[in-house]
């Protein structure tokens, strides 16, 4: 998942929504208090289940790396072991702020950056000692980035960057076109030519 307020949203309106929809039709007899109230609870319970990708993380650290005003390159080692530390299953909290406090001390053009991942909602998702996730059931979520991420990487693939507005509109139905032929090859609708 990524980490913008509008997706964390989404992610537990869903969640909620897919839950309801397993509970009708007895739902829908509900009052409308007590739909409210069971919504809310399942908003709640997605929020202890958001669980981030680092990949995000680590390739900002990695684009702050190759800035030599930064980062300079005889302190790669120790920003690349603050990252590690972070980001390690067996780093606690304290350890945390320890890194922090280091990394903010010795690259103090890093603080706004540090500061924005270390933000509740994105620390929470996205450092293991800082997350409110269940352990066992974040070590159940794969370590790959999300199939919106990916689908995101298609779009820009398949249809360009830099382009004109007409020929990114075009660009763009065409590659809808192609997705809409392979979701009918899959559902056995029509051949995928």
């Amino acid at each position: 998942m990524d980490f913008s307020g509008a997706q964390r949203a989404v992610h537990t309106e869903e969640y909620a929504d897919a839950i309801i929809s397993t509970m009708q039709p007895a739902f829908s007899q509900l009052a409308q208090a007590a739909q409210d109230v069971q919504q809310k609870v399942l908003v709640e319970e997605a929020k202890t289940a958001q669980v981030g990708c680092d990949l995000h993380f680590s390739r900002s650290a990695v684009h702050l790396k190759k800035n030599r005003a930064i980062i300079p390159p005889e302190a790669v080692d120790t920003f690349d072991g603050g990252i590690r530390c972070m980001l390690s299953k067996n780093t606690t909290p304290g350890e945390i702020a320890e890194t922090v406090n280091m990394l903010k001390a010795m690259f103090p053009r890093i603080v706004g950056w540090i500061n924005w991942w270390l933000r509740p909602p994105i620390a929470s998702m996205i450092f293991p000692a800082l997350s409110v996730v269940n352990p066992e059931l974040a070590d159940k979520v794969p370590l790959t980035t999300n199939p919106i991420e990916h689908q995101h990487s298609l779009l820009h693939h398949a249809t360009g960057t830099d382009l004109d507005l007409v020929q990114g509109a075009e660009n763009i139905w065409l590659h809808v076109c192609e997705l809409e032929k392979q979701y009918n090859a899959i559902k056995g609708m029509i051949p995928f030519l």
